[in-house]
């Protein structure tokens, strides 16, 4: 007998009964005549791992300074765990802050570091150094605990403020561009162990940051910013695979956008005509009119060379290739369509380098299928 299908369980955020543990309703910060956040309200809940993703001035920094209590909005509220903490100031919130600077104190050892926090709280010496050890031993820095922040390498450091920042046990920890010191091997392998970490602890984290793959990496969801707004928010999957705008699609990774116009539909797909000259299919269940500007937005690694390239056929184009970058588990191609736009392709190198059978001048067909790619209206 087959039992009744098992019940998926939703993410918080999917959950229309769960509530926000960190809740920004319209949060507004002016200087002068300037919006650097822009009618804001989002919720993130218990247990996230979230990230505010921008470039440089879209207003992450400035969000993530009104939560510690650093700046104080020109309008809108903010609640932590129910409470409105929009007046309280930064030492009596729930929360603890980390700077990209790490800010150590260059005169005092790791260990006191890591304690300063519970000493300014006149936390018993017992408990502070029972705090204080295990947070070495967590973050595995434990031997490095006389040395001074001079004497540690920059790796080192990032664990020592993250340990600072964690020992006071708060609800909330803010995370100000957290590995944008490290080199990029570093960096890399540090995400994961921040995300373990995290898991561990059940802290809720908000981190703010411009690297991509960081963001993608790390969180549970995402907020892309932009112009002190937030444009989308969304799974590190959904804000790859299904950006709302160009903006969003530009901003994340790379992507081919081909423009054009609906022309017809068929069931849940759509017939796009536009400047490559050729007929694109795509899976679209927007309602979309008729002669509706759009731009169909494909991933390089979506695309892949034609086993049959047509005169007729749709989701083709064919061009030369002018550049080819090798970055040893993939190859990157520039391929020039004629009188139309540059494409992007991204090919894993399967086989070896000398073996590949595309190289510059080379004329190439490629072909995506229609539920490859996304439609995009703004």
């Amino acid at each position: 007998m087959v039992g009744p299908p098992e019940r998926r369980l939703l993410e918080p955020w999917q959950d229309p009964k769960a509530q926000p543990y960190l809740r920004i309703e319209r949060v507004t910060k002016k200087y002068g005549d300037v919006y650097a956040v822009d009618d804001v309200s989002l919720a993130i809940f218990q247990g996230e791992f979230f990230s505010l993703l921008g470039s440089s001035g879209c207003g992450k920094t400035t969000l993530l300074r009104m939560l510690a209590g650093l700046e104080q909005p020109s309008a809108g509220r903010i609640y932590i765990d129910g409470a409105d903490v929009t007046d309280i100031p930064p030492y009596r919130r729930p929360v603890n802050m980390m700077f990209q600077s790490y800010a150590l104190f260059p005169h005092m050892s790791v260990e006191r570091n890591v304690e300063f926090g519970l000493r300014q709280e006149r936390l018993p010496r017992a408990e502070r150094s029972e705090r204080v050890a295990e947070m070495l031993d967590l973050l595995k820095i434990a031997e490095l605990r006389k040395r001074r922040p001079h004497q540690i390498s920059g790796g080192q450091r990032q664990r020592v403020a993250l340990a600072r920042a964690l020992v006071k046990h708060p609800k909330l920890l803010l995370l100000d561009e957290p590995l944008g010191a490290l080199d990029k091997k570093l960096r890399e392998n540090t995400q994961f162990e921040l995300v373990n970490l995290q898991e561990r602890l059940g802290i809720t984290f908000v981190t703010v940051t411009h690297d991509q793959e960081e963001a993608m990496t790390m969180s549970t969801r995402i907020a892309v910013m932009d112009a002190g707004q937030i444009v989308q928010v969304d799974t590190p999957t959904g804000i790859y695979e299904y950006p709302n705008s160009r903006l969003v699609a530009e901003f994340i990774g790379s992507i081919n956008l081909f423009d054009g116009k609906v022309v017809d539909r068929v069931g849940d797909e759509v017939l796009i005509e536009g400047a490559i000259g050729r007929p694109m299919r795509m899976r679209c269940l927007q309602p979309l009119a008729l002669g509706t500007p759009v731009a169909v937005g494909v991933r390089p690694e979506k695309l892949r060379p034609c086993e049959r390239y047509t005169d007729d056929g749709v989701n083709q184009v064919r061009g030369t290739v002018e550049d080819i970058a090798y970055l040893g588990d993939v190859s990157i191609y520039h391929v020039r369509i004629a009188d139309g736009p540059m494409v992007e392709m991204t090919l894993a190198n399967i086989q070896p380098r000398t073996e590949q059978a595309l190289t510059w001048g080379q004329e190439v067909a490629m072909e995506w299928s229609p539920t490859s790619g996304v439609v995009l209206t703004d």
